[in-house]
């Protein structure tokens, strides 16, 4: 399981795994409407699934998100050996596409339930990483942060996280430094949470 960066936190992260390791059965059926701003996200009525997710994210969210048409995709799920986190079993469920130039659009779900005090200790590790800003936040969960990061020269990462109920959920945009990518990450955000939303009902 990754927390807020990949090679740490792993005390953190067994206490987690003591926990339990099972994630909800039923998957999320896809969204027939996204919000198109972050500010019109109702984060408090929502019902974050803990699944495994990628089919069921829009493909134009990930062209928006990436601003062109991804060229690499891959999946993991609960139990599998994450790449980023040095091949340490994960206990998440998630997915990530990739574009030209660097651009990457990632999303996670932690696989088990999380405590408001945990997810507290998130949001505050999170301004801790080196070249990084983190910034609380109350837009994409309770409590959530936005955090602000310099990947490589002239590639940036922004990335928002946040507790929806006992859901920790995760997603980012990596890309060239442009006044877009913030835009791009928070409608990222939205279709993800959107398609993860086991509590939406059809209009």
């Amino acid at each position: 399981m990754r927390l807020l960066r990949p090679t740490a936190l792993l005390g953190l992260i067994l206490a987690l795994v003591l926990t339990g390791c099972g994630g909800d059965q039923t998957p999320a059926a896809k969204p027939t409407t996204t919000p198109t701003s972050i500010a019109r996200l109702d984060a408090g009525s929502m019902r974050v699934v803990r699944v495994a997710f990628c089919d069921l994210v829009p493909r134009t969210a990930v062209r928006s998100a990436l601003g062109a048409g991804p060229t690499l995709s891959r999946s993991w799920r609960n139990g599998d050996r994450l790449r980023e986190a040095g091949r340490q079993i994960g206990h998440e469920f998630g997915c990530a596409w990739f574009g030209p130039h660097r651009r990457a659009a990632r999303a996670w779900v932690f696989a088990q339930p999380v405590r408001p005090t945990f997810a507290t200790g998130l949001v505050r590790r999170a301004g801790q990483e080196h070249g990084c800003r983190g910034t609380a936040s109350r837009l994409f969960g309770t409590p959530s942060v936005v955090q602000t990061c310099r990947v490589a020269p002239g590639v940036q990462r922004i990335r928002r996280a946040g507790l929806f109920g006992d859901t920790w959920l995760t997603c980012e945009v990596t890309g060239p430094v442009s006044t877009s990518l913030r835009a791009r990450t928070d409608r990222w955000c939205v279709s993800v949470a959107s398609a993860l939303n086991a509590g939406r009902t059809s209009d």
